[in-house]
């Protein structure tokens, strides 16, 4: 099946070499530059370098999608960063995003990547195959709705909605607020993920078979719709499981376990259940939405 993947196809037999090449000619300069701007610490450039080029060996569909995610959410945090820092100190962690925060983000999407090629090299399942490509596609355009509805709903003037009572209003900044800016830039960082992948995909050609090239106008967008769940199940897990804490000097609510360098304590949820924890299960679960919604492709 080796004969079939897109670098030999492409460029022959050694087509891997060539598409190793490039895909390190693409990633190490990015990462450099990522880590010269402290876009991201050592460790997590070096794990987001891996991701990254593994990516684009699947497909660079995948890549791309991270890429899109990547690109997008580092610009949104630097977007009028002076106004959100008084926000940002209830957040557990800052800009500089370090290695849990990039597995948090990479891992779920990855994960059906790979199960995506394991499909691909061992089975001639194609209805599977492609189920796998929505759901990666769905967990990154979770991580992605989260990251534009986060940055761009702490902007907003007004205070946000508590999720599990939407009569009631928190503070900015507060895991399980929402916001209608904040869940208007969700919704299109989720399906600005998927129209992207659609296109890529429409021009590229690749992996989905021409045999079911119909379904890329159903189960990409679904899985772009299943991304913004993913953003509402992020919500809701930090409304819950998330840990969340009160400082015992400035008597302020926060993510931190230590804030004005004292320890907090904490008022909701689980203290080992963190933010990085509610990203990846968020998008992981996505991605399970959207494989559920590629499998009815069966039924068609």
């Amino acid at each position: 099946m080796i004969m079939n993947m897109w670098f030999t196809e492409w460029f022959g037999t050694w087509g891997w070499l060539i598409a190793l090449v490039i895909g390190l000619t693409i990633n190490i300069p990015l990462f450099v530059w990522a880590r010269s701007h402290r876009h991201l610490t050592i460790f997590a450039c070096i794990i987001a370098t891996f991701l990254g080029i593994a990516s684009w060996m699947i497909n660079p569909i995948f890549y791309f999608a991270l890429f899109a995610f990547f690109i997008s959410s580092n610009l949104l945090t630097k977007y009028r960063k002076k106004d959100k820092q008084g926000i940002q100190d209830k957040f557990e962690k800052g800009g500089e995003r370090d290695t849990s925060q990039v597995l948090a983000n990479g891992l779920g999407s990855f994960i059906f990547a790979l199960a995506h090629l394991l499909m691909f090299i061992f089975t001639d399942n194609v209805i599977l195959s492609n189920a796998f490509i929505y759901a990666a596609i769905a967990a990154i355009a979770t991580v992605t709705a989260d990251t534009w509805g986060t940055e761009i709903g702490i902007l907003s003037n007004d205070q946000p909605f508590w999720i599990l009572n939407l009569r009631k209003k928190v503070e900015r900044g507060t895991s399980g607020g929402i916001s209608p800016k904040g869940t208007g830039a969700a919704f299109i960082g989720a399906i600005s993920v998927s129209v992207l992948m659609l296109v890529i995909e429409i021009i590229w050609k690749n992996p989905i078979p021409a045999s079911t090239t119909w379904q890329l106008y159903l189960f990409i967008p679904l899985a772009g719709i299943a991304g913004f769940i993913g953003a509402f199940i992020d919500s809701l897990l930090g409304a819950t499981i998330q840990g969340f804490f009160k400082c015992q000097v400035c008597e302020k609510g926060t993510e931190k376990k230590i804030h004005c360098n004292e320890p907090t304590i904490i008022t909701r949820g689980q203290d080992w259940f963190r933010n990085d924890h509610v990203n990846f299960w968020s998008s992981f679960l996505a991605g399970v939405i959207a494989f559920g919604f590629g499998c009815f492709g069966f039924l068609l």
